[in-house]
């Protein structure tokens, strides 16, 4: 059957990088792109590869929009055969003492609860086809000690990969696989609040001396998409230049 993929968070440096590669690889798929605020970006994407790029329109830190979204997705284009879960607020730091609640509870939903509501709706009917896939993109934070003045991120991150897992075990036994990336930084516009200096250091810390770029991370989420992940799920693949395994 044609693949369908659903791209949260499609309008990100990853998700654009991502549906490129996808699409560039596949001419019978289609992409389902979901932005937020980005519509201009999935435009670019229309204009390239036309009617195989399909907008979606939804606030994930509000739960009814995202149901409405889903909905929308299952009634305009069916099942998906494959989500790849993108969107998060961009990252900043905060000491503890000074734990944003109304901010981390806006990622939460964002991140964990907008997954929950689309496996809720799609996972039991995904099960049934011969194969599909799940791909979370989590982070390297959840792999040994997290960096400092990232409390908020590391909780939710720590989360979306119980989701991933959980769900994992759940649909083992069916055609449906639900794999995760944990990246360390990438350097894309999900860093703008944190400031050259951090990114800079980032990079001089870690083995291969640079930063991720979306190049490196498409490739393997491409991979866990593909027939020749089958026999994986439930699996975190770091993908760190070497600085966690």
């Amino acid at each position: 059957m044609p693949e369908l993929v659903l791209i949260t968070g499609a309008s990100s440096d990853l998700g654009i990088a991502l549906a490129r590669q996808l699409l560039q690889k596949n001419e019978e798929m289609t992409i389902i792109a979901h932005s937020y605020k980005g519509g201009a970006r999935i435009e670019a994407l229309i204009a390239e590869f036309g009617v195989r790029v399909q907008s979606v329109e939804a606030d994930f830190s509000d739960i009814s929009s995202v149901e409405m979204m889903s909905d929308e997705i299952g009634n305009r284009f069916g099942i998906p055969t494959q989500i790849v879960h993108l969107p998060a607020l961009r990252l900043a730091y905060e000491r503890l003492a000074k734990f944003n609640l109304e901010r981390f509870r806006r990622d939460m939903a964002i991140q964990v609860e907008a997954a929950v509501v689309l496996l809720k709706k799609f996972a039991p009917k995904m099960a049934k086809l011969p194969a599909a896939r799940v791909v979370f993109v989590v982070s390297s934070v959840t792999r040994n000690l997290p960096p400092k003045f990232m409390a908020m991120y590391t909780v939710v991150k720590y989360a979306q990969l119980g989701l991933m897992r959980a769900a994992a075990a759940e649909f083992a036994v069916t055609g449906l696989t639900v794999n995760a990336i944990s990246p360390s930084m990438i350097e894309t516009q999900f860093l703008e609040e944190i400031g050259e200096v951090a990114v800079r250091l980032s990079a001089a810390a870690n083995p291969k001396g640079r930063n991720a770029m979306p190049v490196d991370v498409v490739g393997m989420i491409e991979f866990l998409l593909s027939p020749a992940a089958s026999y994986m799920t439930g699996v975190d693949v770091a993908i760190t230049g070497g600085s966690h395994t």
